[in-house]
């Protein structure tokens, strides 16, 4: 794993965000809904309870909230011990140097039930084998909390990533997903460091493991690169003409024959009321995976895997 140069702290990390906003904003002339959303202080007061308002970054300290937040969900599992635990252990030693290299303490229980919650997801996406063309190598994670999917992405000794990308907004999160991806990672470029030139190059190249980039450069991701959209806990609470705007995007940058994953409470969640399904659906999705298992008793949140529709899967033999 790399050691830092980037600064990390509250300050200068917001001052970058901030300062790639205003830069961007042009870009965004016809779309004033989208800059009102992305932009807007607003932002800052959306009703949350004290303990779930990420807004406002201050510094790499700000991991702990991610962590804390876990701290009240069921930790039943769908996995046997056997399957997820070297999973479980390997999360949390990578997580461990992380918090050391960022001077940050953390109980080991709360390393652990954010192991667990990535082993799942890790385990969920690579379920049940799939043609070699929709295998996982390039991920994209939107919406991507303290970016723990970067996690086993690369340390799993089974189906690593060849390049993971995650995909943000508010600066709480993107900053803690800066501060988290510098020190767990071994190449990684954020846009708001580098610009839009060299980030493409990072795209390109081979070497670079990660890649960060704001919601409103969603427009950077070429089309038809991407092997697995992630999106755990997010779609739900995204306003509804920006819900319906990003499931254009994972279309657009998926791979024909790629997926979606989500997980989240189908039963029990509903901020923005979005028929999610229908939503899906009429941007070419076919629901691929819905195992029958019991929310925040089994699992908490419920894994399901949308496949973008392939015509071309009629014309060709399997890989």
């Amino acid at each position: 794993m790399a050691e830092t140069s980037i600064p990390l702290d509250a300050a200068t990390s917001t001052a970058l965000f901030l300062a790639a906003q205003e830069r961007d904003r042009k870009l965004l002339d016809d779309k004033q809904w989208l800059i009102r959303w992305l932009f807007a202080d607003a932002l800052a007061a959306r009703g949350q309870r004290a303990d779930m308002s990420f807004y406002d970054y201050e510094g790499p300290a700000h991991l702990r909230k991610f962590f804390a937040w876990l701290q009240g969900m069921n930790a039943h599992d769908y996995f046997d011990a056997e399957t997820i635990e070297p999973l479980i252990q390997e999360s949390a030693r990578r997580d461990n140097a992380c918090f050391s290299r960022l001077g940050i303490g953390v109980t080991d229980a709360w390393v652990r039930l954010m192991g667990r919650y990535n082993a799942q997801d890790w385990l969920f996406q690579r379920l049940y084998s799939v043609p070699g063309r929709q295998r996982i190598k390039v991920m994209l994670d939107f919406g991507a909390g303290h970016g723990r999917m970067a996690n086993l992405g690369f340390a799993a000794t089974r189906d690593p990533l060849a390049k993971y990308i995650a995909v943000d907004a508010i600066p709480g999160p993107y900053l803690t997903q800066r501060a988290y991806f510098s020190t767990i990672l071994e190449s990684f470029v954020d846009y708001i460091d580098v610009g839009e030139e060299d980030f493409r190059k990072g795209l390109a190249s081979s070497d670079v493991q990660a890649l960060h980039v704001p919601t409103w450069r969603f427009d950077v991701i070429p089309g038809d690169t991407i092997d697995l959209v992630c999106c755990v806990q997010v779609l739900k609470e995204l306003p509804r003409r920006l819900a319906d705007w990003a499931v254009a995007q994972f279309a657009r940058v998926l791979k024909p024959g790629g997926a979606l994953y989500i997980r989240d409470h189908p039963q029990f969640h509903h901020p923005n009321q979005m028929p999610i399904e229908r939503l899906l659906a009429a941007h070419g999705f076919v629901l691929e995976f819905d195992p029958h298992i019991r929310d925040r008793s089994d699992v908490h949140g419920i894994p399901r895997i949308w496949r973008k529709f392939d015509v071309g899967v009629f014309l060709r033999d399997d890989d």
